[in-house]
């Protein structure tokens, strides 16, 4: 069975192990600024919060940590795989404040009025009803509870530098695989007005950016996402193989360029408060 195409997953970029390695990547790299994101929402100790679509769970557990054993945290992924990683975790830790679900999120079922706050992380991209989704979670929220989203404000920004036509092309079939599907990778430039209609007032919106050098930590953060998800889109006929083998070896010699930077795609974080 190829690694990336994986049966009764739904997720568009598989659960296999190397895609659970970079999302643990991309949770450790980018855990400060969701630790931000938390304080300004006044995540803390007792809290009731739910973390949809929480994958592996690494920001669950870290959640479950700030909330506290007064607290409680719900964390909800449509991958059974995923789901199971996250209770065995917490059960190896003795973990004992996180309630783990499967469930899709156009399906979410919250009791109304029973959380204090909501997480919802590189999710929206990939739904092509956010709307219904974000309405299903606000309803979840007690009045004054807080919702942090997070984002891609616009996938196009995103930049290999000095310019890279290779790039470019895997760019724009990255883009065009999750509008295939119904996702939307620049939600983020609509994604504060469909949240200000669910009902909520927009207490932040935080820029996430960030200029990534080759031979640093965070390099990689794409270097994973593109290992993983290039023979992806070759399987599926959004790049042709010729085009892979020209991306890759862009790629590493651009690793060895030490003018060569990426303008990684924009992110919007967003704190909202029910009314």
């Amino acid at each position: 069975m190829d690694k990336h195409l994986e049966p009764d997953e739904p997720y568009l970029l598989g659960t296999h192990a190397a895609e659970e390695r970079r999302l643990e990547t991309q949770h450790r790299l980018w855990a400060g600024a969701a630790h931000d994101l938390w304080d300004r929402a006044g995540f803390g100790p007792g809290a009731r919060l739910l973390d949809l679509g929480c994958g592996p769970g690494f920001a669950t557990l870290e959640l479950a940590e700030r909330v506290g054993e007064g607290g409680r945290v719900l964390a909800v992924d449509e991958s059974v795989r995923f789901i199971g990683r996250l209770t065995r975790e917490a059960k190896r830790l003795g973990i004992e404040q996180i309630t783990a679900r499967v469930e899709r999120a156009e399906m979410l079922r919250l009791e109304p009025g029973s959380l204090d706050g909501a997480f919802v992380r590189w999710l929206f991209c990939f739904l092509s009803d956010p709307a219904t989704v974000i309405d299903r979670v606000v309803n979840g929220l007690r009045p004054g509870g807080r919702l942090v989203a997070w984002d891609f404000l616009n996938y196009h920004a995103m930049t290999l530098l000095p310019p890279s036509p290779a790039f470019e092309r895997v760019r724009t079939a990255v883009y065009e695989s999750f509008a295939s599907s119904g996702g939307d990778l620049k939600i983020g430039d609509r994604l504060p007005g469909l949240v200000a209609a669910s009902g909520c007032r927009l207490v932040d919106l935080v820029p996430l950016v960030r200029f990534i050098r080759p031979g640093t930590s965070f390099w990689k953060w794409p270097t994973q996402f593109f290992s993983n998800y290039v023979p992806q889109l070759v399987e599926t006929g959004f790049l042709t193989e010729s085009e892979r083998l020209a991306f890759e070896a862009e790629w590493r010699d651009r690793e060895r360029d030490p003018g060569t930077f990426l303008f990684a795609p924009p992110v919007i974080g967003i704190v909202a408060e029910k009314t």
